[in-house]
């Protein structure tokens, strides 16, 4: 059990380094710094990715229930 946890405590690591490493490069080709780069990804794009997929989800609902009625 320990080879588990170890193979998932690296895979975290190695994870959570792709994605500072990530936003740090974002933030140097958009001139800005990690925490503003942060801001824009973690507190605007991805709950306006989310509620964006969530109006389609929507939207296919809709679309769904009147194709099954004709």
């Amino acid at each position: 059990m320990s080879g588990l946890i170890q193979l998932v405590d690296r895979l975290v690591h190695v994870a959570f380094w792709y994605c500072v490493d990530f936003m740090v490069n974002l933030a140097n080709l958009s001139r800005s710094s990690y925490p503003e780069a942060n801001t824009w990804v973690l507190l605007l794009l991805l709950p306006g990715l989310l509620v964006g997929l969530l109006g389609v989800r929507v939207v296919q609902a809709a679309a769904l229930r009147r194709a099954r009625r004709r």
